[in-house]
């Protein structure tokens, strides 16, 4: 037998197959990330944009589109400061929802009413009121304030609803779509796109009553940029967190 012969076709063959695995490999990884990402609902404009200012995604982009309606609604509490908690023991800081809201609900009203958003500063957790839809009303904050692995202090917003002359639900834009627009036309190169979420925003006026639309929430990952993309014409509000709230 000629070893040396027989010795290369066990090396080649072991290439082959390393390569074969290698491919099966790339392609699992390729397809995982697709689907957990859905890039295919994006358009091929959008990302050959991505992939010429280098812009990345890093959450999920979602893909339901409900049917929404604008909201009318006013403050029944619009706190200005934070108010301490009378017994701070109650506010050891957990990660679970059901435990804060456990451990709260005697000190927060209505704390069973907000969800933790996927954002938060240095010293606190950010919550935000959900509508009976399912979906975060953006401008309707509870703020808990901890220190020393211990809640502290809270910061509310609590609304109610308004009847109003409404006008239909309409079908949401898709969430690709939005970005389409954000990625193309707003977003500086580089960005990432910490996460893509749908809710409820309106600029806030110095009156009683106020209205919020469906929106596409966009946060950037330098937690400075936060993009509100209407979710019926795809119109684009820029708003940065300015020092003063981030230390707040």
């Amino acid at each position: 037998m000629d070893w040396g012969r027989a010795k290369s076709i066990l090396i080649y063959a072991f290439l082959a197959l390393n390569i074969v695995l290698g491919y099966q490999l790339w392609q699992d990884i390729r397809d995982r990330m697709h689907s957990d990402k859905d890039w295919r609902s994006l358009s091929a404009e959008t990302i050959r944009t991505m992939e010429e200012k280098q812009i990345q995604i890093k959450g999920p982009i979602p893909s339901e589109t409900p049917s929404l309606r604008e909201i009318t609604y006013r403050y029944k509490v619009k706190q200005d400061q934070p108010v301490p908690l009378i017994n701070e023991e109650l506010g050891k800081v957990v990660f679970s929802h059901s435990e804060t809201i456990a451990a709260l609900e005697d000190e927060i009203p209505h704390i069973e009413e907000y969800w933790y958003d996927d954002s938060y500063r240095d010293n606190m957790f950010v919550l935000h009121q959900m509508m009976p839809t399912g979906y975060p009303i953006f401008d309707v904050r509870l703020d808990l304030f901890y220190d020393n692995q211990k809640i502290t202090e809270y910061r509310q917003q609590y609304m109610e609803l308004v009847e109003s002359d409404e006008a239909p639900a309409q079908t949401v834009l898709p969430a690709s779509k939005a970005l389409g627009k954000l990625i193309e036309d707003h977003l500086p190169s580089g960005s990432v796109i910490k996460s893509i979420k749908l809710g409820y925003h309106g600029q806030q006026f110095d009156t009683d009553i106020q209205v919020a639309a469906p929106v596409w929430r966009v946060v950037l990952e330098n937690g400075n940029d936060i993009f509100y993309v209407s979710a019926n014409n795809a119109a684009v509000e820029h708003y940065q967190v300015d020092k003063k709230e981030k230390e707040a």
